[in-house]
Order: structure tokens, then C-alpha cells, then sequence
């Protein structure tokens, strides 16, 4: 063999072991903090680390070189410990918030990008295999993606200007809670299917005193503060009476059918705290609704499945049931009101991809399915649906999901729960007066169209 050959050969072989060993050689040295190990701050409210760790949990073991830490907040605590971290730039990587804070959040929050480029483990080398952190890149889901794979809802909630601001985990719906107790004493076989029914037993199972003191009532409807979700509970009616709510602006009485249903939807819902009323079951007076309902003087609730949830922790002594929230008789289709939240990335966040790889991946099908068997919640996939009709503890709350609405499109919704508290509480008062045409409701439309208006930060 020449020399030459030999002197060739020898460094073929030296650069076959080295590349075995020694040699690490990455395309993104030049950013090495894009592909060395990451740690995400993660917070939430309403799920539990113990809830919330298997999704993590997964997700890690496919993504070693990724960390999440999960911070459990209080509701009542939340927004403000948000707004001082954000001020001392060390907030989250990931939160969630409630898909009606979409809007008020915009402004703080980085969109979903089409591709994600993330730090994976490899396994590298000829002789001796290690694994090595290089960066990958992967794709984000756009607009038709969610079109496609989400319930109609989700697409409308979570898209603007065409970009992608958060995901859920589930799709919460609002649905009947009823006493089968309750029910069964005053010989009523079967629970309510409709608003008819609701007018026709309110007489047989509210019971009140000659000074109307209710001691026991047939459906928490009417109030405000002592009606968990009330705001809500009038949205569904609003919404499947046919009134036009949704849109860039409020103008429920734009043309003179919706204009007519708007006033019906606060005309029959304060009518349930008029005394006098055939329908007579609540006022400010009585107990919180959920509270009445697991003392068992309370047939029906309209409530969500942490509702449930708590009802099976409590083991109440009494037979209780979920039914599908009353529609309206006669209507074309069904229509339910949802309220969810989704999780979201913050525009101060250091680690936006990453980010949301781990929104992407812990939202898909193959990760969220069990953490939706184990806590009990309806899916915001259509996919899942149709395994999820086949469990009855979530059949109900599944059968509610692909017709599910909502209508507010502000920046202020704890507002608008306000201006609508404040109305109704008028309307009970006695201090106003609504008219066949809703005209009188006009002072309460423009207050919500004020919360239409953004805010400067």
C-alpha cells in the first residue's frame, strides 16, 4: 500500500471514532441557549397539581431536556399575582385564563407561530451512543387545524385576526342539576326538558311562607349574588331565545324580532324572583343556590362540572341527577352555554416555543384523553365526543359540546357581569320597566358597549 493510501485511511479512521467520542459538534452553536435544557413556569387555578402533573408528567418523558414547574393560584388572587410577576419580569411561560379574557389579554400575549423550534434529545455516535440536545423544528396548527379538530366554539373564541391565542383543555358546558328526591315527592316522574316544563312544576316544589319566605325552591333563577354563574344562566337563555348578541359590537334590538326576545329573556327570567308570579322560586333572601341545593331544598341547579365534582365529594344524602339545560319548546336545534378556560403564553415569556409545544402536545388527543377520564371533563375535541357519550358521569356534558356558545366580545367581562347584575336588580326593585320593544333596556346595551371599547394599559 502507498503512502498516500495509508495516510488516507488513517484519517478515516480517526475521524470515525472521534465522531463516536469527543466530537459534539451542533449547527446551533452559535445560539446555544436555544437548545440547552429549559424550565417552564406554569400557572393555573382551577386544576390541582395532582390533577394537572400526569399531563406533565407525559409530556416530559417525550421532552427530557424540558421541565415544568405547575403553580397552583387562588381565583380570588390570581390576576393581581399575574400583573406583579409581569411587573418584576418573572411571570409564567404558561397560564391559563378564561377564554372571556381573551380580549382583555390580547395585547399581553404572544400567538401560536406556525413553526416551533424546540430542544430535543438524540442519540448520537458510531462507537459509543450519547445523547446529545440539538434543536428541532416542528409545526404549529393554524386557524384550519383548529377549525377541524376543535368544537365550532373553540375556533371562534380562541382565533383573532387570524392567529391562534390559547388552547383548552376541555369545554365546560352549563347543564341541570336536579334533587330526584325532590322531584319524586311531588309525583314528577321525569326532569325537566324544557322551559315549559320549568313554569309548569315551579308552583309544585316552591313552597314559601305567607310573608314569602321560600324554604324550599324549584329552580335558583331570577337573582344575581346568591346565584352561582348567573350571568351565564341568562346568557343561555338570551342566546337560544334567538337574540342577536354575538358580534364586534352589542345590538340585541338591531331588528325588531331580537329586539322583542331580549325583552322576553329579563322579563321571564326576573319573573322566577317576582312575587305574585306563577313561577315565584327565588329572591335575594334565600341561601346560595349550590349551598340550597346540597341541603336538599333546592330541585333544580344550573351549574358546571366542578359542581359535580364537589357534589360527589360530598356525598349528599339524596338522589341526584345531570339532564341537559332546558331549551326553548318549539326551537329548531339545541344551543348551550360554555365558559372555559385556555392556556396561554405570555409575550415577557423567554421560552415562547417551547411554550407552546407544551400547550400543542399536552392539548392533543393522544395526552389530554386521560387527563379527561380522570377528572370528569367534556372534551373540546371532536374526536373524543363520541368514546365520551359512552361514560355517564360526562355523557350529559359531552352531549352539550358541539352546539355550545357563548356571546361576549369585550374587554371587561367582570363588568358586563356587573352592568348586567345591576339591571336585573332594577327590573326586581321595580325601578324599571321592560318594554315590549326593549327600549328601556337601551342604558344597559350601551354600558356593555363600553366594555367593547378598548382599554389603554
Amino acid at each position: 500500500m502507498s503512502k498516500l493510501k495509508k495516510f488516507t485511511t488513517l484519517i478515516l479512521i480517526v475521524f470515525v471514532i472521534t465522531s463516536g467520542f469527543g466530537c459534539r459538534w451542533n449547527p446551533f452553536e452559535g445560539d446555544k441557549e436555544l437548545y440547552e435544557p429549559v424550565t417552564l413556569e406554569y400557572w393555573g387555578v382551577w386544576d390541582s397539581p395532582g390533577q394537572i402533573n400526569p399531563l406533565i408528567v407525559n409530556y416530559q418523558a417525550s421532552h427530557p431536556t424540558i421541565s415544568i414547574n405547575y403553580r397552583n393560584l387562588r381565583y380570588e388572587e390570581y390576576e393581581q399575582k399575574l400583573l406583579e410577576a409581569w411587573a418584576e419580569d418573572r411571570g409564567p411561560d404558561v397560564f391559563a385564563i378564561p377564554v372571556t379574557w381573551l380580549k382583555e389579554y390580547q395585547h399581553r400575549l404572544e400567538p401560536m407561530p406556525l413553526s416551533l423550534k424546540i430542544p430535543v434529545q438524540e442519540i448520537q455516535g458510531t462507537f459509543k451512543k450519547e445523547a446529545i440536545t440539538t434543536l428541532r423544528e416542528f409545526r404549529g396548527l393554524s386557524p384550519y387545524d383548529i377549525k377541524n379538530r376543535y368544537v365550532p366554539v373553540v375556533y371562534d373564541d380562541i382565533i383573532i385576526n387570524n392567529q391562534i391565542y390559547g388552547l383548552p383543555y376541555y369545554l365546560d358546558t352549563l347543564v341541570t342539576f336536579y334533587n330526584s328526591d325532590l322531584l319524586a315527592k311531588e309525583g314528577i316522574a321525569e326532569p325537566i326538558k324544557d322551559f315549559h316544563d320549568l313554569a309548569e312544576q315551579a308552583p309544585k316544589l316552591t313552597k314559601a311562607s305567607e310573608a314569602n319566605r321560600i324554604y324550599q325552591s324549584a329552580v335558583s333563577l331570577g337573582g344575581t349574588d346568591n346565584i352561582p354563574r348567573f350571568f351565564d344562566i341568562f346568557s343561555s337563555i338570551m342566546l337560544q331565545n334567538g337574540v342577536n348578541a354575538k358580534g364586534q359590537y352589542f345590538n340585541p334590538v338591531g331588528d325588531k324580532d331580537s329586539a322583542e326576545r331580549f325583552a322576553q329573556t329579563f322579563n321571564f327570567y326576573t319573573d322566577f324572583a317576582k312575587p305574585g308570579r306563577a313561577s315565584y322560586s327565588w329572591n335575594e333572601d334565600v341561601e346560595n343556590a349550590f349551598d340550597m341545593f346540597i341541603n336538599g331544598k333546592l330541585a333544580y341547579f344550573f351549574g358546571y362540572t366542578y359542581h359535580a365534582d364537589e357534589l360527589r365529594q360530598r356525598s349528599v344524602p339524596f338522589d341526584w341527577g345531570v339532564t341537559n339545560f332546558p331549551q326553548t319548546r318549539g326551537a329548531d336545534g339545541t344551543k348551550y352555554y360554555t365558559n372555559y378556560w385556555v392556556n396561554v403564553v405570555p409575550k415577557k415569556s423567554d421560552n415562547k416555543d417551547v411554550s407552546w409545544n407544551f400547550i400543542q402536545s399536552t392539548a392533543g388527543q393522544d395526552l389530554v384523553r386521560q387527563y379527561l377520564s380522570d377528572n370528569k371533563k367534556p372534551t373540546a375535541l371532536r374526536s373524543l365526543i363520541g368514546e365520551q357519550l359512552e361514560d355517564d358521569d360526562i355523557r350529559i356534558f359531552a352531549s352539550q359540546v358541539l352546539t355550545a356558545d357563548n356571546w361576549y366580545e369585550g374587554y371587561d367581562i367582570n363588568l358586563a357581569e356587573q352592568y348586567l347584575a345591576e339591571t336585573i336588580e332594577s327590573i326586581l326593585a321595580g325601578a324599571l320597566l321592560v318594554d315590549q320593544e326593549g327600549a328601556s333596556l337601551e342604558l344597559f346595551i350601551q354600558r356593555i358597549n363600553q366594555t367593547y371599547q378598548k382599554q389603554n394599559d
